[in-house]
């Protein structure tokens, strides 16, 4: 029986043709696009590829579209939003941007991926913040008392996941960046393993950056992503690289002896300052459409489905033998993705014979040393009783 009668799973699968090929358990890696979506998106490729600089202003007005719905789904002035690549440029833009000492900290966790790590790690090679990490613990409270004695007088910003690409345990972002704020330390929650799963609001949160992507669980086009900047931090987040379209007023050209860096002009007052140049505009129309095709589904519907598809999958990989469940039961603590380990075979090893043997897109996990499987809107019990069989098999075999 599927996990939630509200949804219409068969016309909603209907959308996803490579299901006909495929078992799709890793939408948090990449998310697949409905067809509806993806006509829409050729279409806005096709018209802005042929008709350059004459439909041009279109595929601006549909950038700034997504702008306006990415904003409004994480609560977010627009002015506030800028749109990216992907979530790691978000990471970046603010570690290099944010000044800090070499004597300043940044704290992270030990399950950030490596688009938290490398960004920081770098600003501190450039003579930034020294990077520090805390363990995140089997529940909140422990990962609580965690942060709380990682913290110190030197620590200056905190970078934490909202979720755990790692294990799908949902941290206590809300008391992280409470206390943070209490201690006027800047917080920076990464949202890419949260965002369309279940409704997230940043004033809600109380961080003061969130970076995230389309290409995951809003399964819009590759490429887009987004960093929001509280309004009263965008003046102490300098961008390093900038271009046309960075300042105002407008850069143009200059006459011969002047000095372009003593004129008058200033960087963007909204979060645009980070955007420049001649972009992907069009790409990001799809974006837009992604979140409405969702909305369209209705997100407590999406959330209530993904809660109890987790949580059947946790059940039976309790009851599996030779198994270990790595995700934590309860939804408020966890997420749609869960990791398991299955006994005799290593993370790599068993996602690369799933994918080969049997058709199941999923992730290894080294640490721990596992699987990670995404239970999106679309998937059903029947995708579970596919890994199930497969799981036994190569138990079988193995044995």
């Amino acid at each position: 029986m599927d996990s939630a009668m509200s949804l219409d799973l068969d016309r909603l699968r209907a959308d996803l043709r490579i299901l006909n090929d495929v078992t799709y358990l890793n939408t948090g890696t990449v998310g697949i696009m409905p067809k509806p979506v993806l006509d829409k998106h050729l279409a806005a490729i096709e018209q802005f590829e042929s008709g350059g600089h004459l439909t041009q202003a279109a595929a601006q007005e549909s950038y700034q579209h997504s702008r306006e719905a990415l904003a409004g789904l994480i609560g977010a002035p627009v002015t506030s939003v800028a749109l990216t690549r992907n979530a790691t440029d978000g990471v970046n833009l603010v570690a290099a941007g944010l000044r800090l000492e070499p004597t300043a900290v940044a704290l992270t966790t030990d399950q950030e991926h490596p688009a938290v790590i490398l960004p920081w790690s770098a600003a501190e090679r450039r003579g930034g913040a020294h990077l520090e990490l805390f363990a995140i613990g089997p529940d909140p409270e422990v990962t609580l008392t965690n942060f709380r004695r990682a913290l110190r007088p030197e620590t200056k910003i905190v970078i934490v996941s909202h979720v755990s690409c790692e294990t799908g345990q949902r941290l206590p972002v809300e008391e992280i960046c409470r206390i943070c704020r209490e201690r006027g330390i800047l917080t920076m929650v990464d949202g890419a393993q949260s965002l369309a799963q279940f409704l997230i609001d940043v004033n809600k949160i109380g961080c003061d950056f969130m970076t995230g992507n389309g290409h995951k669980w809003i399964a819009g086009p590759k490429g887009t992503g987004f960093l929001y900047v509280a309004p009263d931090l965008l003046p102490q987040v300098e961008p390093i690289h900038i271009g046309d379209g960075s300042v105002s007023p407008r850069f143009d050209r200059i006459a011969l002896g002047d000095n372009p860096a003593a004129g008058d002009w200033t960087f963007e007052p909204s979060a645009s300052r980070f955007e420049y140049g001649t972009r992907n505009w069009h790409t990001f129309s799809a974006l837009s459409d992604s979140i409405t095709y969702l909305e369209n589904i209705g997100w407590a519907n999406i959330e209530a489905h993904c809660a109890a598809l987790s949580d059947e999958l946790k059940q039976r990989l309790v009851d599996e033998p030779g198994v270990t469940l790595y995700s934590p039961r309860a939804w408020e603590d966890s997420s749609a993705l869960v990791t398991f380990g299955f006994d005799g075979w290593n993370g790599v090893e068993l996602s690369q014979r799933l994918w080969k043997d049997d058709n199941i897109i999923q992730r290894r996990v080294q640490v721990p040393n596992g699987v990670r499987i995404s239970c999106a809107y679309f998937n059903n019990s029947s995708d579970l009783d596919h890994l199930f069989e497969a799981l036994r098999r190569l138990r079988a075999n193995r044995g």
